[in-house]
C-alpha cells in the first residue's frame, strides 16, 4: 500500500493491519483473513478510515468500496458491485476476471421461464450460444439480457459494458470454454443438475437466498482463481473490499453469507473492512485498541473452534487523546484551544474537526466560552448541528429520554425509576444507547454518556423554556430530593450546585472541614469536594470567569468566602466552557493555601493540593 497522510489515533490499523492483511508474501498467501470491522458511534472518524485506506491503496492495490447503508441491499447486489471495481486494470497485477459471476448476471437477467425447463434451456442456449464465431443474433440476446436486469434494478448501469468486454474477442472464447465447464458454481447448485445449462436453469429459476449464495460463491470462486497458478504468483497484493455500515441488515446478511461460504473452501485473497456504529454480541464484549490491533493478535485470540463467528475482528476507533487533538486540529504549540477542545468533545473526532472549524486560528478565551453558539454561515448554531448530527439514529421521544438522562453524572444514577418519575422508554433508550456505542466508563468505572453527547444534551436541557414540563430545575431538583431522601449528600448537593444553590453547597464543605482532625481526614474531604464540584451548570457564557465567581461568592456568608470562592473556581473549571483558558488555577491555589493554614490537620497534603494548579 502507498504511503498518506496517516489519520491521528488510527495509523495501528491502517499502517499495521490492513498492511499486514494486504501484503501477498510466501508466508501470507493462501492465509485465512479476518473481516475487520472499525467500530464507533456516529463521528467517529470510520469513513475517514476507509478513505484513508482506499488513497493508500491507490492503483497498486485492487480494491472496492460499498456503501451497504441501504437495509434492503441484497448479498448479491453487493458483490456485483464490488466485482465491477475489483475487475479495474491496476498497475501491480493483471486485471480480475469474474466470469462465474457474469453467467449468474447473464442468466438471472434472462427471466426463465419457471414451469418449463426445455423453455428455460433454450432461454439460456439462446443468450450464450456457443457457436464458434460470435454471432450478432448472440450479441442482440446478450444485450437483451442485460437491458432487463437494468430496468429491474438488478445490477447498476454498468454491467452492460462489463458482459461485452467479457463476450468480445479473445475474452468471448474463455468465456464460452467457461460456459462449457463451470465447475467453481456446480458447487455452489443442488447436485441434481446434470450439466451445465440445467445448472444455469437452476441459478436463474432459484429463490432469492439461494441465489445470493450462487452469487457469492461465484465471486469467491473467481478471485480464488485469479490468484492460482503462475498469474496468481505474481500478483503482490490481496485484494480488498471496504465497506461503510456494515451493521445495516442487508451488510450482516451478506458477510453472515460470505463466512459461511468461506467454512467451506480454501482460502480466499479477500481483505475486508468494514465500518460499524453498533456493537453485536457475536463480536465479544469488545475491540482491540488501533495500536494493539495486527494479524498476529487475530490468529492468537481467534476462537479455537474456527466457526463462523471466529472470522470477526473489531477494532474500538476509540476517542482521540490530547496529543492526537493538537495533531487533527494543527494547533500552534502550547496553545490553550488545544486541551479545551479535547476536554470538550472527549477527543471524538468529528467534534474535535467541528469544533476546530468554529474557533478558527486564533481563538479568544471569549469565543471558546460562546463556542457552542456559533453560526456558519446561514447555518444553526454548532450545538443544534452537533446534536442533529450524532442523533439521527434515535427518534423525537428517545431524544427527550436522552436529555433527561444527562442530568445525572452516570447512567446508573440517571436511570433509577425514582428520577425518571415513571417515564417510559428509558431502558430501550439506554439499549440504544450502549449498542450504538455511546457509552463509556467514568472514572468509577460506571457506564456513562460520552461526555461530548452529554454536553450537548445538558445544553439543550439548559436551554428548555420556563414552561417546559421536564426543564433544567425540575429534573435537578427531582434528582435532589431522591439522593437527600436516600441519605446521599454528597450527590444531593451535586444537584443543588447545578441549582445554583452555593450556600447549601459551602455550609455542608465547611462543618465537613471543620471536623477534620487527623491527615486521613483530608482525602475524603476532598473526594467529596470534586464529586460536588464536577456538577453541570447553565451559567452565562459571556461573562469573563472572574466576574463569575466573584458573583457567586457575594450569595455566600462572609465568614465563609475563602471556601466560597474556591468552591465557585472549582465549578467553573470543571466545565470548560466555565474557563478555557485556565485563568482560576491561581483563585484555587491561594484559596488551598488560606484552606491550609485554617486546618486543624493535613497541612501538607492541602498544600500539595494547592501545587496542582501552580
Amino acid at each position: 500500500m502507498a504511503g498518506g497522510g496517516e489519520l491521528a489515533g488510527r495509523s495501528g490499523v491502517v499502517e499495521g493491519l490492513v498492511r499486514q492483511c494486504v501484503r501477498r508474501d510466501l508466508r501470507a498467501a493462501g492465509a485465512d483473513l479476518p473481516v475487520i470491522v472499525l467500530a464507533g458511534p456516529r463521528g467517529s472518524g470510520k469513513t475517514a478510515a476507509l478513505g484513508d485506506i482506499r488513497r493508500r491503496c491507490g492503483m497498486l492495490v485492487p480494491h472496492a468500496a460499498s456503501d451497504l447503508e441501504q437495509p434492503d441491499t441484497s448479498p448479491r447486489a453487493i458483490v456485483t458491485e464490488l466485482a465491477f471495481e475489483l475487475s479495474r486494470k491496476y498497475e501491480s497485477s493483471g486485471r480480475i476476471h469474474f466470469r462465474q459471476l457474469m453467467l449468474c448476471l447473464l442468466v438471472v437477467g434472462a427471466q426463465l421461464n419457471p414451469e418449463n425447463r426445455e423453455k428455460a434451456l433454450a432461454q439460456v442456449r439462446a443468450a450464450a450460444a456457443a457457436d464458434a464465431e460470435f454471432s450478432e443474433r448472440t450479441h442482440t440476446v446478450v444485450e437483451g439480457v442485460i437491458d432487463s436486469v437494468m430496468q429491474g434494478g438488478v445490477v447498476p448501469w454498468w454491467s452492460k459494458l462489463a458482459a461485452e468486454t467479457l463476450l468480445r474477442g479473445s475474452e468471448s472464447l474463455r468465456w464460452r470454454h467457461r460456459l462449457r465447464r463451470a465447475s467453481g458454481i456446480r458447487e455452489a447448485v443442488p447436485e441434481r443438475s446434470p450439466n451445465l445449462q440445467d445448472v444455469l436453469v437452476d441459478i436463474g429459476a432459484a429463490d432469492s437466498d439461494l441465489m445470493d449464495e450462487v452469487f457469492c460463491a461465484a465471486f469467491l470462486a473467481d478471485l480464488r482463481e485469479a490468484y492460482r497458478g503462475r498469474r496468481g504468483r505474481r500478483r503482490r497484493a490481496n485484494c480488498v473490499a471496504l465497506l461503510d455500515n456494515v451493521d445495516s441488515p442487508g451488510g450482516m446478511r451478506f458477510l453472515d453469507l460470505l463466512l459461511t461460504l468461506r467454512q467451506r473452501h480454501e482460502p480466499d485473497p479477500l481483505v475486508v473492512v468494514g465500518t460499524s456504529r453498533q456493537w453485536h454480541p457475536r463480536w465479544g464484549q469488545r475491540g482491540v485498541a488501533p495500536e494493539h490491533a495486527s494479524l498476529a493478535d487475530w490468529a492468537d485470540h481467534r476462537e479455537p473452534d474456527r466457526g463462523p463467528d471466529s472470522w470477526w475482528y473489531p477494532i474500538d476507533l476509540r476517542d482521540l487523546v490530547p496529543a492526537e487533538v493538537a495533531i487533527v486540529g494543527r494547533f500552534a504549540a502550547g496553545s490553550a484551544a488545544a486541551p479545551f477542545v479535547h476536554e470538550l468533545t472527549g477527543g471524538h473526532p468529528w467534534g474535535v474537526q467541528e469544533v476546530r472549524a468554529a474557533l478558527g486560528d486564533r481563538p479568544t478565551g471569549s469565543a471558546m466560552r460562546l463556542v457552542l453558539k456559533h453560526r456558519a454561515a446561514g447555518a444553526a448554531p454548532l450545538a443544534e448541528r452537533a446534536r442533529d448530527y450524532l442523533l439521527q439514529d434515535f427518534d423525537a421521544a428517545q431524544r427527550e429520554v436522552l436529555v433527561g438522562l444527562s442530568a445525572a453524572p452516570n447512567l446508573e444514577l440517571a436511570t433509577r425509576a425514582e428520577v425518571r418519575l415513571g417515564s417510559d422508554g428509558a431502558a430501550g433508550v439506554l439499549h440504544e444507547i450502549r449498542s450504538r456505542l455511546w457509552s463509556v466508563l467514568d472514572h468509577e468505572n460506571r457506564l456513562a454518556l460520552h461526555p461530548w453527547l452529554r454536553r450537548l444534551l445538558l445544553h439543550e436541557l439548559a436551554n428548555r423554556p420556563d414552561d417546559h414540563p421536564q426543564r433544567w430545575v425540575v429534573v435537578h431538583t427531582r434528582h435532589r430530593e431522591h439522593h437527600r431522601d436516600n441519605g446521599n449528600t454528597a450527590l444531593a448537593l451535586y444537584h443543588a450546585l447545578a441549582l445554583q444553590d452555593l450556600g447549601a453547597v459551602v455550609a455542608h464543605l465547611q462543618q465537613r472541614f471543620e471536623q477534620i482532625s487527623t491527615e486521613a481526614d483530608v482525602h475524603p474531604w476532598l473526594q467529596r469536594l470534586e464529586l460536588i464540584t464536577a456538577a453541570p451548570n447553565r451559567l452565562p457564557t459571556d461573562r469573563e470567569p472572574r466576574e463569575q465567581v466573584e458573583q457567586l461568592v457575594r450569595a455566600a456568608p462572609a465568614a465563609n468566602a475563602n471556601l466560597a470562592r474556591l468552591v465557585a473556581a472549582k465549578w467553573l473549571m470543571s466545565d470548560p466552557l466555565g474557563d478555557p483558558g485556565r485563568t482560576l488555577r491561581g483563585i484555587v491555589r491561594s484559596e488551598f493555601e488560606q484552606l491550609a493554614r485554617q486546618a486543624r490537620a493535613g497541612f501538607v497534603v492541602l498544600f500539595g493540593e494547592s501545587e496542582k494548579y501552580a
